[in-house]
């Protein structure tokens, strides 16, 4: 059985700048750094259709294995991407991710988490959770510092 949880963030960019950090794959492993490492990212942004076939490392020296993140949708008018993702002891991970522009310099960015991990689940969702909100806290020091020059 799987376990739902929602993150919402305010950005102080703009909605634009923000979709295209998120679909910039470079922009993600920035944004993981010191939770996760991805080894064979795409050099390009992501697509609808897209299958991504990455090994995982916590800390960036554990191995955890293969990770494979199906892209179901991306929506580039409404700012909406949806992924169904899988590996390790994870059998199924809906990802849905929407940004909506708050005003010309600030947009929301929000999470919608649904992860099923067999038994295992109770036991990785924190750790799913805690992952989110540092990236978040990564992403939006990144972006902030790119504004600055």
């Amino acid at each position: 059985m799987g376990r739902k949880h929602t993150i919402s963030e305010v950005y102080p960019v703009s909605a634009q700048v923000l979709w295209d950090d998120i679909l910039d794959p470079n922009a993600l492993a920035e944004s993981m750094q010191g939770s996760l490492t991805y080894s064979g990212l795409p050099k390009e942004p992501v697509f609808e259709g897209q299958r991504i076939v990455v090994s995982l490392k916590r800390w960036g020296w554990f191995p955890m294995g293969r990770w494979t993140m199906d892209v179901v949708r991306r929506d580039d008018d409404r700012r909406i991407l949806e992924s169904c993702e899988f590996g390790g002891l994870v059998r199924k991970y809906q990802h849905r991710l929407e940004v909506e522009p708050l005003n010309d310099g600030e947009a929301r960015y929000t999470d919608y988490l649904d992860l099923d991990a067999g038994i295992f689940t109770d036991l990785m969702f924190p750790t799913f959770v805690s992952m989110y909100e540092k990236r978040h806290q990564q992403r939006r020091k990144r972006l902030l510092a790119s504004e600055r020059g």
